[in-house]
């Protein structure tokens, strides 16, 4: 998966364009705060016409793969 942006709408809120774009993963919301410096400062709602970089994240480990060391 390669980078994607995103742009806001008046209203949007990040943790609700985290869910939906990585349906669910764990630890998404933080790297995409990571990638995007002073998006937080924006607060929980954010204003119209931002650009948010979607980073690609790591695929997730399979629960059912297992390594002895």
């Amino acid at each position: 998966m390669a980078n994607a942006t995103y742009t806001t709408k008046p209203g949007d809120v990040l943790d609700r364009i985290t869910h939906q774009y990585y349906q669910g993963r764990k630890g998404a919301f933080e790297e995409v705060l990571k990638a995007n410096p002073g998006l937080a400062a924006h607060g929980s709602i954010l204003p119209g016409g931002l650009e948010i970089v979607l980073p690609a994240l790591p695929e997730p480990e399979d629960p059912n793969s297992y390594t002895l060391w």
